[in-house]
């Protein structure tokens, strides 16, 4: 079974060093995924405030081996003397990769949702109140409730009750996304110095 995995690369609050090491880490775990022909797509990226950084890049690898991603979890160690600071005693710069969680969307699924009749109250004559051709859809996991009484029979308000659940379901969506800031989640993960789960060195990045 394919899963999709939501892999971030962050700088943290590092320094500018930082940023150029997620830029190149992210380029050798891009040649990993293609080396081994697993698909993936960049979702999410905000560039660093130096020319070829990167503060934090969001993958999204879809495969049914989830173990080939547990050796880049983890701290990652880069060994190089500063670029950017040629009198900069440092050499060792640290960064992030883990696993995040992205909320799904929320879907209409039909064993999910409750359709009830009722009659229409309201002008409309004897016919409408006697016959009960108004539609209430609650959906439960949500808790949102529409109706529609409008139209002269139930297939009709069920379509208009529909189409207004799929344009809440829609709103709530975007707030979701909305919600979902690869900042937030920087802010949240902890950088380890030590213990790195891969370590490269150089500016061409060379796996130790």
């Amino acid at each position: 079974m394919k899963n999709q995995l939501y892999i971030i690369f962050t700088a943290g609050r590092g320094p500018d060093e930082c940023g150029l090491a997620v830029d190149g880490v992210q380029k050798k775990f891009r040649t990993y995924l293609e080396s081994t022909a697993t698909s993936f797509e960049v979702i999410s990226q905000k560039k660093g405030s130096i020319n070829q950084s990167i503060e934090t890049i969001v993958f999204k690898v879809t495969t049914d081996n989830r173990a080939m991603i547990d050796p880049w979890i983890g701290s990652i160690q880069w060994i190089c003397q500063s670029p950017i600071r040629k009198s900069h005693k440092r050499k060792n710069w640290f960064i992030k990769c883990q696993e995040i969680k992205i909320p799904k969307k929320l879907e209409i699924d039909i064993n999910d949702i409750d359709v009830q009749t009722y009659r229409a109250s309201g002008p409309g004559g004897q016919h409408r109140n006697k016959v009960e051709t108004a539609i209430r859809v609650i959906h439960n996991q949500t808790g949102i409730i529409v109706t529609a009484s409008d139209g002269k029979s139930q297939s009709q308000n069920k379509k208009k009750a529909m189409q207004k659940l799929m344009a809440k379901l829609e709103s709530q969506n975007e707030l979701i996304q909305q919600g979902f800031n690869t900042d937030r989640w920087t802010s949240q993960l902890e950088i380890e110095r030590g213990n790195p789960a891969k370590t490269f060195n150089g500016l061409k990045f060379k796996e130790c």
